[in-house]
């Protein structure tokens, strides 16, 4: 008797059919941007790619996520080399490059690798800036879309639902993507614990360069509305307004602007000092002294220190903002050790989890076996009692059905026991040589086990900031902030 394709609850049996996981992928560690933008999947052009992978690839089920840093494809194949060489052709045709032209840029993961590597996507682990929270929530749409389309199954369907809640605890229960590690985002968290909320908040923007659209798309999501950027240039300020709703103002504005703007931030290459204590102290009596937030990202700085000796204004400049980020990596750093470790735990989990599924194509072959024969000695006792009625067949066959799952049930729990075992495979077999039933290992036994070296890693967090403010700033000398509020 030979192991079909079954279902089992939520449990994809892969039966006679030698199916693994394989992911192939590119992303912002082994390729430049410029490389990467060209296998950009657009929204628009998604199902219809999906479609493409499983004919050039031979998927059985097939997930595609493409974000500004990675393209990955995450599948189920018969065969991992034919897998891999049917992505690589789907990657030439979505770059229009030849395969010789990004090979090297490729990675591949196979079995319990690849889960690894999912787990850490989904984490903020691998991350450019460590811990960032957006790319579990892009990991779980391009699953959601690909199951929209029938290109998953149980298989993915289980093993994707996994790995999102594995993602959710992190988030829920760390503080790994809580703590701003970059000057910009620092900026705004600051600017929250000032004033909590800042969607009613008036900001004025000084500079409109990288810098300053950086801190205006962190305010934008804070829900900020009424924005106003001010340029030496005011094209350049115009064209930035237009992104964020904004109004543009030249420099010569500045006093009329601060007069009604809650939050100042600052980012210019000016050689002079652009706000000073008289300017800004006219400014709050006209606000009737209602507090101003300001922040000094500029180097050499815009503001004069002495306007921090105000009323009612708050002045931070660069060196507290780095302050806020070296303590946040800090702690960042903490908590990835603490992820690590939790992802350990997660991988020999989920290793038992991919080995139990050898035992149910056995168990489902073995229950149709069961099947068989119970309709074979019903049907010939039908015939040696023909006048037996409807009732009295019923209660035949109830109890014939009664000893087969009593015979079943222990040696149905010991399967998936013994599946688990490190010599799992073996059991298998002889549990399939038992009762005859043709069997091979549908899992690839090396592919789950971690090699050598895959244990728990210390991950060593750069403070890492967008690469906008890496090229602006420059760290100084630093020293102690007392006024500074800890995020």
């Amino acid at each position: 008797m030979k192991c079909n394709r079954y279902e089992y609850g939520d449990i994809f049996f892969i039966g006679d059919e030698e199916l693994k996981i394989l992911l192939v992928g590119i992303n912002y560690r082994t390729a430049p941007v410029d490389l990467r933008e060209c296998f950009s999947v657009p929204e628009t052009a998604l199902s219809a790619s999906l479609g493409r992978l499983k004919e050039l690839a031979g998927c059985q089920e097939v997930v595609l996520l493409s974000t500004c840093n990675r393209t990955e494809i995450y599948a189920i194949v018969e065969d991992t080399s034919q897998g891999q060489a049917g992505i690589r052709r789907f990657l030439s045709s979505v770059s229009h490059l030849s395969e010789g032209d990004f090979y090297d840029h490729l990675y591949v993961r196979e079995g319990i690798h690849a889960i690894r590597h999912m787990l850490r996507v989904v984490t903020g682990m691998d991350s450019m800036i460590v811990g960032e929270t957006q790319i579990l929530g892009q990991f779980k749409h391009a699953f959601l879309f690909a199951q929209s389309e029938g290109m998953t199954g149980s298989m993915i369907n289980a093993l994707f639902n996994r790995v999102i809640a594995f993602g959710k605890k992190v988030q829920a229960e760390t503080s790994i993507g809580q703590n701003a590690v970059s000057v910009s985002y620092a900026a705004v968290a600051l600017a929250k614990k000032v004033f909590d909320q800042l969607q009613n908040k008036s900001v004025l923007v000084i500079g409109a360069g990288k810098m300053s659209e950086l801190t205006l798309t962190h305010l934008a999501a804070q829900g900020v509305k009424d924005v106003m950027i001010a340029n030496r240039t005011v094209t350049r300020a115009e064209t930035v307004a237009k992104k964020f709703n904004g109004q543009a103002l030249t420099l010569e504005q500045l006093k009329e602007a601060l007069i009604s703007a809650d939050i100042v931030i600052t980012s210019t290459g000016s050689q002079q000092l652009l706000l000073n204590a008289e300017m800004v102290g006219d400014a709050m009596k006209r606000r009737r002294m209602r507090p101003m937030f300001i922040i000094d990202i500029a180097v050499p700085r815009d503001v004069d220190p002495a306007v921090g000796k105000l009323s009612d204004v708050y002045l931070y400049d660069i060196d507290d903002l780095q302050e806020v980020v070296a303590a946040n990596v800090s702690l960042r750093h903490q908590e990835a050790e603490r992820v690590e470790m939790w992802m350990d735990e997660e991988i020999l989990s989920l290793q038992s989890w991919l080995q139990e599924q050898e035992a149910f194509p056995l168990i489902a072959a073995l229950r149709q076996k069961a099947q068989d024969i119970q309709n074979e000695v019903l049907e010939s006792l039908y015939h040696k009692l023909p006048d037996l009625d409807e009732h009295g067949k019923k209660v035949i066959q109830k109890h014939i059905q009664s000893i087969a799952n009593q015979i079943l049930k222990n040696p149905t729990v010991n399967l998936k026991t013994m599946a688990t075992e490190p010599d799992g495979a073996n059991h298998l077999h002889t549990f399939a040589r038992l009762f005859e039933i043709d069997f091979e290992p549908s899992i690839d036994q090396d592919s789950l086990t971690p090699q050598k070296g895959e244990g728990v890693t210390t991950v060593k967090v750069a403070a890492h900031m967008e690469d906008q403010e890496h090229q602006a700033l420059s760290w100084r000398e630093s020293r102690t902030t007392n006024s500074l509020a800890a995020l």
